[in-house]
């Protein structure tokens, strides 16, 4: 007896493979009809033939030919399966759809391109059979889904953020399309969500972004449910009346609409009048404010035929506009976005005069190749871009980062790019963005008058300040952000923090000659050069001052040699850069080397995330940190003399793993100490014994840190931690290097996270020096030190935050409970639950 042999077979790298048979097929081109018989319950599978003749070729092509396909069987569900394409024709499998292939056939089996030509389609019905293993569109999307709950994103300070943009891009679709533009598709996979009661409690927002998207009414499936955000930018929404109608029973905070032919329309934003009660905010702006024509470089400017546009050729004519009190518009060609806003910014603010008008970039946006962005009321300024700078912005040529040119007055330029300027784009109109108004709210919202703290990090990044630009590095700026301050809180100040703000020099802030409470200003990780550059702040007499993470620091190889500098001009500090500092003595090391300031968010977010991660119970949570062809390979050299036994079968572990080469007598073995792939370094770590490092003494060297790669090496100590109480800890010391990769761009709600995965690991594991034991875990802070006193202003601040959120009432109440419990959060609440059972608390303590 012969056994048929399949005419193809389609592999799977998950799935057991599809067997297709022509013999006995039926097929159809060029025609409105079919014999209903041919088409099974859904146990064959099926396939359809783009006859394109060469007409379309490479990925644009193929997704071409799906837009088109989809928007023929809008509304039925349609999985294409294993789509391959050719030099003439695609092909792709498909399985129970017959809505789908019906409408299809209503098209006499043709879809029509871009260009308004057709291409024909052929099905062949039955052409092998479904058996169970094979590949499963639902399946599929169950797994898709249950992965990205391991990942949910924290957006805002909210968690529980289930990030779907550009669903169709997820490894688990690898021969599976799956377009969320398609209403059926989208439907199933929000039921496929809401049914999963377990899953969906942690679910607090979403994140559908970049899907082509047309309609919403899938989301109905919400009804009732609360989100944090709902993300639906960059989609192909056009219609409001059907929007609103999709959107009437659900709520959001945050609705993102950016992106979507709808917010181009003439009635927009008024057309989403009947739903503003259901969101807070709307693309970063509060629904109430959104049709006062809030962001005018969104709405209702053309800048293709409004304003008075300036170039270099005609340039005179600038004067006219002097006492002009409306919008003018900047235009910075940048074909192909070679610079990011944050970069576009960085050069802006170094190009214009430090002594003329405060300038602030109002209503940034990119778009059709060009930043642009708004400004008003800074005459003397533009006609300095204009006379000065001849309109066009100087880029220099940058070998360690933008920070350590900021100062010098002869660099060596890389490229210029050149603009030009909307004169009277628009008008000022009432709830625009006014820049003393912004400053105001901003510095309301940052300062803590219960810790009389004053929390300026990050400046640009505070609530409120989405559509506004308030450049700090300008000394004018800054003084007058201060000086605001003053008015209001800075005479009771104690603490200022004004890291992370590009400020390249603290001389001559006279503002803060009224804080005659200050003891301590965090200046870290910003742009300051020299130590001179901050001496005029030694008229304060400061306890604490933070520094590290300017490039000031790179000047000083050893502790001592830093100390003694800043000393000279702050001869009353007690603490430098978080660290106490006696007289006679000091910190004792350098604490990092960074080949590039900007890298110092990234290591400071790294280190404590992998080694909380590497010292808990569970390590196997380090799994998604590695690649999946990661290398990792260990060394150990720890010197046993006068250990115990006991003590010499605990290190035993480490010396099971490790690779030192030398003191092998096979070298054939030594491929066995290379670990290879996320399984099985998380084998090796399951099988190290407890550790606690000391994270507080680590030295960090990042050697490269680039778009492409980041190289850093960790020096430390860490506990191998006694498995009873009648065995001691082990200090020991180590070295690790790990280079790390991107693998994953354009994440989050904003599209600018990047995912990195660590490609190689060395760990180095050695006897620690006499200074190491001496000052190892000198700091450390355990669990039990949570009391009253030994609480951080960081710790009350973060305690009233949480108070607050969960209670609803204003931040002073929070702080009176959460002192009359000594901070003790869960006392606090019983406190608070007590006295709401009382009717003890006035409506006048919510918001």
């Amino acid at each position: 007896m012969s056994i048929s042999r399949p005419d193809d077979v389609y592999h799977f790298p998950n799935d057991l493979p599809i067997e297709l048979c022509y013999k006995n097929t039926q097929t159809y081109s060029k025609c409105t009809s079919y014999d209903p018989k041919v088409m099974a319950q859904g146990f064959v599978w099926h396939q359809i033939i783009v006859q394109h003749n060469g007409k379309i070729s490479g990925r644009d092509g193929v997704q071409e030919v799906l837009e088109a396909l989809f928007h023929v069987v809008e509304g039925e569900e349609l999985f294409p399966i294993a789509y391959r394409h050719g030099a003439k024709e695609d092909r792709f499998l498909v399985r129970k759809c017959k809505a789908a292939i019906n409408k299809l056939f209503d098209q006499n089996l043709r879809i029509q391109l871009s260009d308004a030509s057709f291409v024909q389609l052929q099905v062949k019905f039955n052409v092998g059979a479904f058996r169970h293993g094979q590949i499963s569109p639902y399946a599929k999307l169950t797994d898709a889904l249950n992965r990205l709950y391991t990942c949910m994103e924290r957006v805002n300070g909210i968690n529980g953020i289930l990030n779907m943009a550009r669903f169709n891009d997820q490894p688990e679709f690898f021969d599976l399309i799956v377009n969320l533009g398609n209403r059926a598709v989208f439907e199933g996979v929000c039921k496929l969500i809401y049914r999963n009661d377990e899953k969906f409690r942690s679910v607090n927002g979403l994140i559908l972004s970049d899907n082509s998207i047309t309609t919403v009414a899938p989301l109905t499936v919400f009804s009732g449910v609360d989100f944090s955000i709902l993300d639906l930018r960059n989609n192909k929404i056009t219609s409001s009346s059907r929007l609103c109608r999709d959107l009437n029973a659900v709520k959001a905070d945050q609705l993102l609409l950016a992106g979507n032919p709808i917010t181009k329309a003439t009635n927009y934003p008024e057309c989403l009048r009947p739903i503003l009660k259901n969101f807070k905010l709307i693309d970063g702006i509060p629904a109430e404010s959104l049709s006062k024509d809030y962001t005018p470089m969104d709405y209702g400017i053309d800048v293709s035929s409004d304003g008075y546009r300036i170039d270099r050729n005609n340039k005179e004519d600038l004067p006219k506009f002097r006492h002009s009190s409306d919008w003018h518009a900047i235009m910075i060609p940048d074909p192909g976005q070679e610079f990011t806003k944050e970069e576009i910014f960085d050069y802006f603010f170094i190009t214009v005069s430090p002594t003329l008008a405060d300038i602030y970039p109002c209503y940034y946006k990119f778009t059709a190749d060009e930043h642009q962005f708004l400004v008003r009321q800074c005459f003397d300024q533009l006609k300095y871009l204009v006379d000065v700078c001849n309109m066009e912005i100087k880029i220099p040529r940058l070998s360690t980062g933008l920070e350590n040119n900021v100062s010098h007055s002869h660099v060596q330029i890389d490229k210029v790019l050149k603009y030009y300027m909307l004169m009277n784009i628009s008008p000022y109109k009432l709830g625009q963005v006014d820049p003393l108004d912004s400053i105001d709210k901003a510095l309301n919202r940052r300062y803590n008058a219960i810790n009389r703290l004053l929390n300026l990090d990050h400046f640009q990044n505070i609530e409120g300040l989405e559509n506004i630009v308030i450049n700090l590095g300008s000394l004018r700026i800054l003084n007058r952000v201060l000086l605001q301050a003053s008015k209001t809180c800075l005479a009771s100040c104690v603490e200022l923090r004004l890291a992370h703000n590009k400020i390249t020099h603290a001389n001559g802030l006279n503002a803060l000659s009224a804080m005659s409470n200050l003891k301590a200003i965090d200046l870290g990780n910003n742009w300051i050069l020299d130590l001179a550059d901050v001496r005029g702040l030694s008229v304060l007499g400061l306890k604490t001052l933070r520094l590290d993470g300017n490039p000031l620091c790179a000047k000083f190889s050893f502790a001592g040699e830093y100390i003694k500098a800043v000393r000279k001009y702050f001869p009353e500090l007690t603490k430098l850069d978080n660290t106490d500092i006696k007289r006679e003595g000091g910190i004792n090391s350098q604490k990092n080397f960074l080949c590039d300031v900007k890298g110092y968010d990234f290591i400071d977010e790294f280190v404590p995330r992998y080694f909380k991660a590497f010292d808990s119970n569970e390590r196997q949570n380090l799994r998604d940190s590695y690649h999946g062809n990661a290398i990792f390979t260990m060394s150990f050299n720890y010197h046993i003399a006068q250990m115990t036994s006991q003590n010499i079968k605990r290190i035993s572990k480490y010396r099971e793993s490790r690779r030192n080469i030398l003191q092998m007598s096979d070298l054939s073995r030594a491929h066995t100490t290379i670990h290879m792939g996320s399984d099985q370094i998380m084998q090796i770590f399951l099988q190290l014994p407890s550790m606690r490092h000391d994270i507080l003494t680590f030295n960090t060297d990042t050697v490269i840190y680039n778009e492409n790669m980041v190289v850093t090496t960790i020096n430390g100590v860490f506990y191998d931690q006694a498995p009873s109480i009648m065995d001691n800890d082990i200090l020991m010391a180590f070295t690790r290097t790990f280079v790390m990769i991107p693998v994953e761009k354009y994440l989050g709600i904003l599209n600018r996270a990047t995912k990195y995965q660590i490609v190689n690991e060395q760990l180095s594991i050695y006897n620690p020096t006499v200074l190491q034991t001496k000052n190892a875990f000198k700091y450390f802070k355990t669990e039990s030190q949570g009391n009253d006193h030994e609480m951080t202003v960081a710790d009350k601040e973060a305690l009233i935050v949480m108070f607050q959120e969960v209670t609803n009432m204003k931040s002073v109440w929070c702080s009176r409970f959460l002192e009359d419990a000594r901070w003790d959060f869960r006392k606090s609440l019983l406190l608070f639950l007590g006295s709401c059972d009382r009717k003890e608390i006035p409506d006048t303590a919510f918001n």
